[in-house]
């Protein structure tokens, strides 16, 4: 098992060594991406500065406590577009054979999938999600506690984790159909306006769709329940914070699964 590690590690860090090496090949490209992300997802945060400036709360939320929202969903945004980017390509990698890659190597194909795209120049969506979410912290009074740095770091990687299994079950539908970016843009639209808002300020019926079968609330908005004392349109039971790690390690399982089924039925395209 130790030998099994060692080796998965050692060709996840040769992958990262390439991909980081293919990426600085082209030094202007990353000072376009260091220039534009920030400004972004800063120009997102002064809309929404002047928008509150007249109607002065948001679905009851007022300013620093959507800043905190937007910030606690850019970090696990930030986290997935550096380790899961090529779940989003993963309908391109079937159509030229990049997956027939995959299968013929000795090695489980949804490490190689993951592992084979370390994406250095998604960093730079981490550095305006910082920014913004310790502004947020600071404009909320959030207690820098032991308690509640434990429960941040369980938000963040269990909103990592219901982003990337959303993206990982809609790559795997191209198994069957081919395509699947449509699904995919969709997804990325639905994620900025579900988990960078309160879900309070959406119908009842979309706040029980992103509660209960798209779990993306579970992302920032009832975590941020939690930390600033605000109240849910549902009654949740325990801690909203640590539903999150919870859900996300249910929903990575069932896409995992998901994967599997799709990867007995993948067929080449032949390309």
């Amino acid at each position: 098992m130790a030998a099994a590690f060692k080796h998965y590690g050692s060709v996840a860090a040769c992958f990262m060594r390439l991909t980081i090496q293919r990426q600085l090949e082209y030094p202007l490209f990353l000072v376009s991406w260091l220039v534009m992300i920030p400004i972004q997802y800063f120009s997102g945060i002064w809309v929404l500065q002047m928008i509150l400036s007249r109607f002065h709360t948001l679905g009851g939320w007022e300013f620093p406590e959507l800043t905190f929202i937007f910030g606690l969903s850019l970090l696990s945004h930030g986290l997935l577009v550096v380790f899961f980017i090529n779940t989003w390509h993963m309908d391109n990698m079937v159509i030229n054979g990049g997956f027939d890659r995959l299968l013929l190597r000795p090695l489980n194909v949804f490490f190689q999938l993951i592992s084979s795209y370390f994406n250095f120049i998604g960093l730079i969506d981490l550095i305006p999600g910082t920014i913004i979410f310790l502004y947020g912290c600071s404009q909320i009074g959030f207690e820098w506690s032991l308690v509640n740095i434990c429960k941040l770091i369980l938000v963040v990687i269990g909103g990592v984790l219901i982003r990337a299994s959303l993206f990982i079950c809609l790559g795997t539908i191209a198994f069957w159909t081919k395509r699947s970016a449509s699904l995919v843009g969709f997804a990325l639209s639905m994620l900025e306006r579900g988990a960078m808002y309160p879900l309070t300020i959406y119908p009842y019926a979309i706040q029980v769709l992103f509660t209960f079968l798209i779990p993306i609330g579970f992302i920032s908005f009832y975590p941020a329940v939690e930390f600033t004392g605000k109240t849910s349109g549902f009654h949740i039971p325990f801690d909203l914070a640590l539903w999150t790690p919870v859900i996300g390690i249910v929903c990575f399982v069932l896409s995992q699964q998901l994967f599997k089924l799709g990867l007995k039925n993948y067929e080449s395209a032949g390309s």
